[in-house]
């Protein structure tokens, strides 16, 4: 799980877990499986670009509570998604450090 405090104030939040349920009744069964003819029930929403991906806190908000941003997922296809998306290649570290790097610039230096 994330250590950002926006991401987490944000996932805990009201409206994201009013959202999740939207989604999920919309969207009952794993978008990822279905593509691949495989019916399986949905129990988790992935957001399509990372939350984390852009670098302040009015991006995040509207990636967040995008709804055009979420898929319909099962557990495990939701932890593959993960997995493959956020390895602990070179590049991606540089990516979420730099990311890092611009929140808190734009929080404590601008």
């Amino acid at each position: 799980m994330s250590r950002n405090p926006i991401y987490i104030k944000l996932i805990n939040s009201k409206r994201w877990k009013e959202l999740r349920i939207k989604k999920l009744k919309a969207n009952p069964v794993c978008q990822e499986c279905e593509s691949k003819g495989v019916t399986t029930l949905a129990t988790e929403v992935h957001h399509v670009r990372p939350v984390e991906s852009v670098p302040n806190d009015d991006a995040m908000k509207r990636l967040m509570f995008s709804y055009s941003n979420l898929m319909s997922l099962c557990h495990a296809c939701h932890s593959e998604i993960h997995r493959a998306a956020f390895s602990h290649s070179k590049a991606s570290i540089q990516a979420n450090n730099k990311r890092t790097t611009q929140r808190f610039f734009d929080s404590f230096l601008k």
